[in-house]
């Protein structure tokens, strides 16, 4: 059995529904920022880190809260009783937490990310203040563990590779449970999977991703983690899915 906790680390909106998914549509969008602590097996797991701290300098999200620490506690894990902390990508608002006064913020554990979204964000990103303090920082502190492949991480804690949102976003199953970072980050997504998303770095190949993927979740049943809608399930809809929240 797999117990698995969303982590609110920060809310915000940084972009227009019209901005961020090409609708009609000017109504700022709202979203949070989840990351996702996993007990399975005796293992403590971090997947994603959130935005990070209030008091860092990167401009993205310059009012977010910060939570993460305090929904650790909340939950009844310390920093350092984690494992393994995944990154699903490196994309700002996923690594914000890596490190923190210059040391890892999970001391015990191993980071693990992609190769390829490492070499993508170091070389098309290396100015951005994330990217060097909580990218390359985390890499020259030795923490972090780079793979090319899928790749089993724990006992029934297992990485797959994507692409398509950024070259080396991946998916995470954990034991009865599949946390899917941004293959899809609203609702509407999963209601048409061709809507592109702004920041997403081939749309095409992600849209393929949502058709090629969601079918077999719906159909599974599997608990699903997104980290801007929650825990839930898909369901099939009218060409598309429904997205049912988790109790």
């Amino acid at each position: 059995m797999t117990d698995v906790t969303a982590l609110r680390d920060a809310d915000g909106t940084f972009a227009s529904m019209r901005e961020a998914f090409g609708v009609d549509n000017d109504a700022a969008w709202y979203l949070p920022f989840l990351c996702y602590l996993v007990r399975h097996e005796g293992k403590t797991v971090v997947v994603d880190t959130g935005v990070g701290p209030t008091t860092g300098d990167d401009p993205f999200l310059p009012k977010r809260q910060g939570r993460l620490p305090d929904e650790l506690a909340h939950a009844g894990v310390d920093r350092t009783e984690v494992d393994l902390a995944v990154l699903t990508h490196l994309h700002v608002d996923h690594v914000g937490w890596n490190m923190v006064d210059g040391a890892p913020f999970f001391p015990n554990a191993r980071y693990v990310a992609h190769r390829a979204d490492f070499d993508w964000i170091t070389a098309a990103r290396p100015d951005r203040p994330y990217v060097r303090d909580n990218v390359l920082a985390l890499a020259a502190s030795g923490a972090l563990e780079l793979v090319d492949g899928p790749a089993e991480l724990l006992p029934g804690v297992a990485l797959r590779w994507t692409g398509g949102h950024t070259p080396g976003h991946c998916v995470v199953d954990a034991g009865d449970v599949t946390l899917l970072g941004d293959l899809a980050v609203h609702e509407r997504q999963l209601a048409d999977p061709g809507l592109a998303y702004v920041a997403e770095e081939d749309p095409a190949a992600a849209a393929e991703l949502r058709r090629q993927l969601l079918p077999g979740l719906a159909a599974s049943g599997r608990l699903l983690g997104f980290a801007h809608l929650g825990l839930g399930r898909v369901s099939p809809m009218r060409g598309g899915f429904a997205w049912l929240p988790a109790d």
